[in-house]
């Protein structure tokens, strides 16, 4: 009994004990330290999905002569799949340089010259400056000097205050310099009796020079729940020969901020103000352009406003996307007299097989003013004090993008617009030499079906294809259309051999266009212009530009005659650090 009793007490001891012991508590004071190859890796990151934006490189029309529309990109709400932890594979910092130096020169006397600077690397603070300069002071047989002159200098900044504010400025000037050579010396004579040594390039030449200074801020803060917003001031005084002035203020804002709807679709909501202020004075004390014969014009000023509201949300509701909202504004620029303005504002796409095909129907519209700025950019030939109104427009549009593959790309649109005060330009009667133009607004619909075709090849081969078919119909009291096009046609090549070649060929075709009120045509323009470019170091290239090579004398617009093939040679260096 002894021995069983004993035998009992050990295996007692031998199972409760140690279960006691576990239940009390245990200090250690000891180090592992453990030696390997760092091995970084992200996990689960959220895939970032922005598609390529096909940019096509070739000018179709020399002047558009249709409304001017500030989009503003649809705010993307699609959140792809998260994807599997990847290892990142450190790589080399990019050499950067922060200036270059283009030079080059062509037959018609024509010199071309850029310069541009900025600064390297930096989060917070970005600066820079740039110089342009092209020009041309040959002659057109039996038309004399066609001297025309572009310069611009500009200087930029940017700096971010703590991560959250951005800070933006730049300031620019910019000097236009053309003469109203649209008249031969066989019309000098007869209407005028002169002959070409009787006159300078002073009786009848222009400048337009402008200095515009932006001021921009908005925060950083794109988070879910925060208030987002962004404001900016711009200001531009344009002053130009035969005593014009146009002084602008322009100073807009958005505020926008996320929300849900019906706890599972996510989406954004925008405000957006715009408010332009203009102030316009013509002084005519020095003499009008050569051959007006109308009576010297009284000093005017005026002084025009427009107040721009757009509410807007973008949101994701059973796979469509949404744009909602409506542009309301007040008109008080085309007259004295104040006009309330509303428009639609509305946009639903469908992205079909994977995001490659979409579809998407719009009911958009606006106003936009033709200031003095404005009119002269698009027809520098025309009379000072030119009429100002704003163009209205309302936009129905159906537009389809099919990325067949990662290589071709087919893009249609086809568009309805209702546009009321259209502008375009028709001859100021009161100059007996022909040249000079005055701003002519009418009403019409127009009609417009085109697309583009573009196969890219990596980054080595670009061809792009298109083209668009118009149609008008006049309304109101209007009675006739002018320089309007009834088709146009571009196509173009690009071209990277090994990052040492660059090679471009483009087209384009551009029907007649008829100007009635001056019993003329202009006939089909047709053009081609060519660059190839060789880079024989990062720091050092050459290139070779050439215009309208089918050398035609085509129209600018009625008795303006273009140049034949201008052909330009040069190089741009980068300063080495």
């Amino acid at each position: 009994m002894k021995k069983i009793r004993l035998l009992i007490a050990i295996f007692f001891a031998a199972t409760v004990l140690p279960a006691v012991a576990q239940d009390e508590p245990q200090e250690y004071n000891e180090q592992v330290i453990v030696t390997g190859s760092y091995r970084p890796e992200i996990d689960d990151a959220v895939k970032i999905n922005i598609p390529p934006v096909m940019t096509d490189t070739i000018t179709t029309l020399e002047h558009k002569f249709n409304y001017s529309v500030e989009p503003r990109r649809l705010t993307s709400l699609y959140e792809p799949a998260r994807i599997k932890a990847a290892r990142i594979v450190g790589e080399p910092t990019t050499k950067l340089y922060n200036n270059y130096f283009r030079l080059g020169f062509g037959n018609y006397w024509t010199p071309l010259a850029e310069a541009y600077f900025s600064s390297l690397r930096d989060k917070k603070l970005t600066y820079g400056a740039a110089l342009t300069h092209r020009s041309s002071w040959d002659k057109l047989p039996d038309y004399g000097p066609d001297h025309y002159a572009y310069t611009s200098a500009s200087a930029f900044g940017k700096y971010i205050v703590k991560e959250k504010i951005q800070l933006s400025s730049d300031l620019t000037y910019t000097n236009n310099h053309d003469l109203y050579y649209g008249f031969s010396d066989a019309t000098l004579a007869n209407i005028l009796s002169l002959s070409r040594n009787d006159i300078g390039t002073s009786d009848y030449r222009t400048n337009h020079n402008t200095v515009r200074w932006n001021l921009g801020v908005k925060n950083m803060e794109l988070d879910k729940g925060k208030l987002g917003y962004s404001a900016n001031l711009r200001l531009t005084d344009l002053w130009a020969t035969y005593d014009q002035n146009e002084f602008n203020m322009n100073l807009s804002g958005d505020v926008n901020y996320g929300f849900t709807v019906l706890r599972k679709y996510k989406g954004v909501a925008f405000l957006h103000i715009d408010w332009d202020a203009y102030s316009n004075t013509v002084k005519p004390d020095n003499p009008m352009p050569l051959g007006y014969v109308g009576t010297t014009p009284d000093s005017v000023h005026h002084t025009r406003n427009i107040v721009r509201l757009n509410p807007y949300a973008d949101f994701m509701f059973r796979g469509l996307q949404f744009h909602v909202g409506a542009t309301a504004g007040w008109d008080a620029f085309t007259s004295s007299s104040t006009a309330f303005r509303f428009f639609p504002d509305v946009v639903v796409s469908k992205q079909l097989l994977s995001g490659s095909l979409v579809f998407s129907l719009g009911a958009t519209g606006g106003f936009d003013a033709n200031s003095w700025s404005s009119i002269s950019t698009i027809n520098p030939y025309v009379a000072p004090d030119a009429e100002m109104r704003a163009t209205r427009h309302y936009d129905f549009v159906a537009h389809g993008r099919w990325m067949i593959n990662k290589k071709l790309e087919v893009k249609a649109t086809v568009e309805y617009a209702l546009l009321r005060d259209d502008l375009t330009f028709c001859l100021d009667q009161q100059y007996s030499l022909g040249n000079v133009y005055s701003p002519y607004y009418f009403d019409n619909n127009r009609l417009t079906a085109g697309g583009d075709i573009t196969f890219v090849n990596d980054e080595m081969l670009k061809i792009t294809l298109g083209g668009n078919y118009y149609h008008y119909q006049l309304t109101g009291s209007s009675t006739q259309l002018l320089y309007r096009p009834d088709f146009d046609i571009h196509a173009g090549i690009d071209l990277n051999y090994h990052d040492k070649w660059l090679f471009h060929l483009g087209s384009m075709i551009l029907s007649k266009m008829e100007d009635p009120l001056a019993n003329q045509t202009m006939p089909l323009r047709y053009g081609i212009n060519a660059e190839v470019e060789y880079r024989h170091n990062r720091a050092l290239s050459f290139f070779l530009r050439a215009d309208n090579l089918a050398f035609q004398r085509y129209m600018l617009w009625a008795n303006y005659p273009s140049q034949r093939g201008i052909i330009i040679a040069g190089l741009t260096y980068t300063l080495p650090r």
